[in-house]
């Protein structure tokens, strides 16, 4: 009969509720996995529909693919995760760096959507433009810096679950995601202070899609205040952490896919209104016919197409919110 090496300083006892622990951990990868595959199935029409309309404007600019980016890191943080927590395997550090790389792929796009959202709310205003994109450069600092110091070996062969041994994380690790918490709490707040705002032109559209972002905005928040709640617990909770870092996953991803998709659904009403309109002013019976030559050739400004978001939310003042 095949004898287990037990770990060195852990008796049998410790062994078990160890091996206990690490289980709880795959479970919780793997309920995390389902849920990402679910959302992705979910939203697999919007993204074929943005395949199929090809529109090359909108592939110009950065948000489109921010959203692809976004659909896929998620995979990459999370497959790789499953194979150093759930099965045995000799490449435990690799899975490791995958899975990393992934996730900090999924905070720099979904962030990188959410400063657009916030860009479109606050049009031209260069304070904000410079305040967010501060806050997202220290956030994305701040993770890629934990990330590399994620380090994993090949432990001996055990009876459940996966033989791959997390090295001690650094005791500052915690700051991802309380740099993640500013961030939102930045563009949540920004976004609240803009639409109630008297200046906030109103329609029922523009009022759907600014409520629908504040649920977006306020969820990804608090997802990540509760993750670096646990995250912040003493060493006798190291085993709790990891069991909380996949949700954060999950929201971040669901909330940004969210917020790229409502933004995309209002500026397609947008375009469906402006080519409801006639091309030409109507003209009024004291214009002269200089005038009214001078009006049917003037340019018409029409919205442009999704993509940036600073240029297509909030322009048109007599139906945003």
């Amino acid at each position: 009969m095949a004898t287990i090496p037990l770990p060195p300083g852990l008796s049998l006892d410790q062994y078990l509720t160890l091996q206990g622990q690490l289980v709880t951990i795959a479970i919780t990868v793997a309920v995390a996995m389902a849920v990402i595959g679910w959302d992705y199935m979910v939203l697999l029409p919007e993204e074929i529909a943005l395949y199929m309309n090809f529109d090359k404007k909108l592939w110009r600019t950065p948000t489109a693919w921010l959203f692809v980016a976004l659909r896929y890191s998620a995979f990459i943080a999370t497959v790789p995760s499953l194979f150093f927590t759930s099965v045995q395997n000799q490449h435990c550090q690799a899975a490791v760096v995958i899975s990393t790389l992934g996730g900090v792929l999924v905070v720099a796009s979904s962030g990188l959507i959410f400063c657009y959202r916030v860009f479109a709310f606050w049009h031209e205003n260069r304070i904000v433009y410079g305040t967010v994109l501060l806050f997202y450069a220290g956030m994305l600092g701040c993770w890629i810096a934990v990330a590399v110091h994620y380090k994993a070996i090949t432990g001996p062969t055990t009876p459940f679950g996966s033989n791959c041994q997390m090295e001690p994380i650094v005791s500052w690790a915690p700051i991802s995601y309380a740099s993640s918490v500013v961030f939102d709490s930045v563009v949540l707040a920004l976004t609240l202070a803009k639409v109630h705002s008297s200046s906030m032109p109103r329609s029922n559209l523009g009022e759907q899609i600014s409520r629908d972002n504040i649920a977006y905005f306020t969820l990804a928040t608090a997802t990540n205040i509760a993750v670096l709640s646990i995250q912040a617990l003493g060493s006798a909770h190291d085993m709790i952490k990891p069991a909380a870092v996949p949700f954060s996953t999950v929201m971040t991803v669901a909330m940004g896919s969210r917020v790229y998709l409502n933004l995309k659904l209002y500026d397609k009403k947008q375009q469906n209104r402006v080519s409801s309109f006639p091309l030409t002013p109507p003209i009024s019976p004291g214009f002269s016919h200089f005038s009214r030559d001078r009006a049917s050739q003037s340019p018409q400004i029409i919205p442009t197409p999704l993509g940036s978001f600073a240029q297509t939310a909030y322009d048109d003042k007599s139906t945003l919110a």
